[in-house]
């Protein structure tokens, strides 16, 4: 592809050539490259663009490609899965930096032919502002197998030496998600707290299965090896609907639906931490039967916040 293609040009093409793998079962580089009107070795770059940005692409023979529907489903209903794979896309763009970032403002929303016909809006917060070479440095690390090293605020700039495994989006931050080679245990790290990071002359084999597990089971970045811990709950009837409409968490299960309406819910969680936000969410609405811990320390912080809001 030259150099100097409009980047506009290039990002609807790229949208467009989605659609096509989601509407096919394979498609060729050849026939690309002839609706699109472009050289097959355009249409080559482009694949690989996609398949840099972890588009499930195969090439089950020679010039003709496929893409797992599986993990894309489908473009006119999207699911948490499909929403955060459009974030992933919205702010890998703006990684590629001038003049890619310009071009993706006006065009992203632009993947269906006319967005003024669409009956489907998605409204996606930004991100925190990340270091865009730093974040490339980390991507690269990884997909070399790479040990590194940072910097991390909020410990004293104490100096961390991972494996890192995963960069993932939970909530508007991104976090790099790696091995601590101290204590050898999976962590997670705010991109915008490391500073100076620096890739090893030292490699590790493989990232390891469970990661990819452990996020995919997680409704947030608390994620952990073992969900060990059962948090039940009884939802008031005003809210029942909603999580008999969708898991609010990964691990949910409706255990009892009592005859006011309310229902009993119960949830599996690997840390207390994983749940707590999730729960105030729907407070007073909420009511938190079990673990024990978990009932006192929300009484704890709302007595503490009811005597903090007395105090204005």
């Amino acid at each position: 592809m030259k150099a100097t293609e409009n980047p506009k040009k290039r990002l609807i093409r790229l949208g467009q050539i989605l659609k096509i793998f989601m509407e096919r079962e394979k498609v060729s580089t050849t026939w690309l490259s002839k609706h699109f009107q472009t050289t097959p070795r355009t249409i080559q770059r482009d694949l690989i663009l996609l398949k840099e940005a972890d588009f499930p692409l195969n090439e089950p023979f020679r010039g003709n490609y496929q893409i797992d529907k599986t993990l894309l489903k489908n473009f006119d209903v999207f699911d948490d899965t499909e929403l955060a794979m459009v974030i992933a896309i919205k702010n890998l763009v703006g990684q590629l930096g001038e003049p890619f970032e310009q071009a993706a403002g006006d065009i992203f929303n632009k993947l269906y032919e006319d967005v003024t016909t669409s009956p489907v809006f998605i409204k996606i917060d930004d991100s925190v502002i990340l270091d865009k070479r730093q974040f490339n440095k980390i991507v690269k690390t990884i997909r070399e197998k790479r040990q590194g090293t940072f910097l991390y605020e909020g410990f004293s700039h104490h100096e961390f030496s991972v494996e890192p495994y995963r960069v993932c989006f939970f909530d508007g931050f991104w976090y790099l998600v790696g091995k601590d080679l101290r204590d050898q245990q999976f962590k997670r790290y705010a991109l915008d707290k490391i500073k100076d990071f620096k890739p090893l002359n030292k490699n590790f084999r493989c990232v390891p299965a469970q990661v990819d597990r452990m996020l995919k089971e997680s409704g947030n970045i608390w994620f952990s090896a073992e969900r060990n811990i059962e948090v039940v709950v009884e939802v008031d009837k005003s809210c029942a609907h909603y999580f008999r409409r969708r898991k609010v968490l990964p691990h949910q299960e409706i255990k009892q639906e009592l005859t006011d309406g309310a229902i009993i819910v119960s949830f599996k969680v690997g840390s207390l931490d994983e749940i707590k936000n999730t729960i105030k969410v729907w407070l007073p609405n909420i009511k938190i039967i079990q673990p024990e811990e978990l009932k006192n320390i929300f009484l704890k912080d709302m007595k503490a916040w009811i005597s903090w809001q007395k105090e204005s």
